[in-house]
């Protein structure tokens, strides 16, 4: 997954000063071709501008990273069945395809030691993007299919434990970022799931116990954002789609220690969700989109919290599901569409210490559309939400 950190090779060095321009194109491609196979069939591509991971272990650390990428970022799978008999012969037993574009990453695991770090990524390429297609119309699945797409432009991450993380973190992009998904298959009686995430703008970071964290983050995003995953199929059994969009997301969770954070978040480009769901013959099938402007995040199970929280929406937030079948049992289609949402907690059992100060404005046309066409079935469970501002602030009980 590209929303934790991931624990590289500890360096030694307490002070890293990181600088990478990505220039030119960077592409990751796969494709399967299948008549037939009774076996595993995995493809997975990932491509990224700019990297740089580590880390510090009983040592104190300095970090100052700064990335640029300009050139188009692009992850693509294409798994083709070329079954061409009247036979249902297997695409894969199961099939798993996975497609990942990142314009900037950056990742950082303190341990035993404090981090102070300063972090400037800067997107201008025209698109980060990641495909998934699955096109198989005289094949089929059956014992699984998992299809994804997750394109982030800017993403970085951190961790730390039994130590101190301060974190000044920059991120801004005028990029598009794309995530598809798209599936055609004949027949499955098993489990199918296909998902696509877009997101222009990620900071995420995790405190282990006795870890305390304060971030400074600043995030603009102007470029569309957009995720679309849609299934067509003959006869599914189980089958669902999810698009998420998200133009800035800052997710920082603390699980011991204080926690303060200061977000500022500007959205200025269109953001776009969309789940398509058709099955001629369906068991329970699933649509679901969401799609959110700014998001934060601030959680800490221990006693102190202060959030200071700023967001602008103004680029637009249209979140689509849609299902289509003709002879069937079970769908369920959500629509969720959120211009700016904030949420912070601390432990209330622990004597919670919270404060908040929060300033939202939308200027976005928000949308949240739930469409749903059954000629024969036994139910359908729809629902679509449409929010300008959402914050929730509140104490819960935690393990202190």
């Amino acid at each position: 997954m590209v929303t934790a950190a991931v624990p590289a090779t500890s360096f030694a060095q307490e002070v890293i000063d990181s600088l990478q321009d990505s220039n030119g194109d960077v592409f990751a491609g796969q494709t399967l071709n299948v008549v037939q196979n009774d076996g595993l069939t995995k493809a997975e591509a990932y491509a990224t501008g700019n990297q740089m991971q580590g880390g510090n272990e009983a040592v104190d650390a300095t970090v100052k990273n700064a990335q640029n990428v300009r050139g188009k970022v692009a992850g693509e799978v294409a798994i083709n069945g070329q079954n061409t008999t009247d036979e249902y012969l297997s695409l894969g037993t199961p099939v798993y395809a996975v497609s990942q574009g990142i314009g900037n990453y950056s990742s950082w695991v303190a341990t035993n030691g404090d981090t102070t770090a300063e972090t400037h990524q800067t997107a201008t390429a025209e698109s980060v993007k990641a495909t998934t297609h699955i096109t198989a119309p005289n094949n089929a699945i059956y014992v699984s299919g998992q299809g994804d797409a997750r394109a982030v432009v800017n993403h970085s991450a951190w961790q730390v434990t039994n130590g101190r993380l301060n974190v000044a973190a920059w991120q801004t992009s005028t990029s598009d970022a794309r995530a598809n998904v798209s599936t055609i298959i004949e027949y499955s009686p098993s489990p199918n799931v296909y998902t696509a995430e877009a997101t222009g703008n990620y900071h995420a970071s995790y405190s282990d116990d006795r870890g305390s964290q304060e971030h400074n983050v600043v995030q603009e995003q102007s470029g569309f954002t957009q995720a679309r995953s849609e299934v067509y199929g003959g006869n599914m059994w189980i089958v669902a789609t999810k698009g998420t969009a998200t133009g800035n997301n800052n997710d920082v969770q603390n699980d011991g220690g204080s926690l303060v954070v200061d977000n500022k978040q500007i959205q200025s480009g269109a953001v776009q969700a969309q789940a398509v769901t058709e099955a001629y013959q369906y068991g329970e099938a699933h649509a679901t989109a969401v799609a959110i402007g700014n998001n934060q995040a601030s959680g800490n199970n221990d006693i102190y919290l202060r959030l200071d929280n700023d967001q602008l929406s103004s680029g637009g937030v249209d979140a689509t599901a849609s299902f289509e079948g003709a002879v069937g049992y079970d769908a369920y289609l959500a629509a969720d569409a959120v211009g700016n949402q904030s949420l912070g907690y601390a432990c209330a059992e622990c004597g919670a210490d919270v404060g908040v100060n929060n300033n939202q404005v939308n200027n976005s046309d928000v949308s949240a559309n739930a469409i749903a066409n059954v000629a024969r079935g036994r139910s359908i469970v729809s629902t679509a939400r449409a929010t300008g501002n959402s914050a929730t602030y509140y104490a819960t009980g935690g393990n202190k």
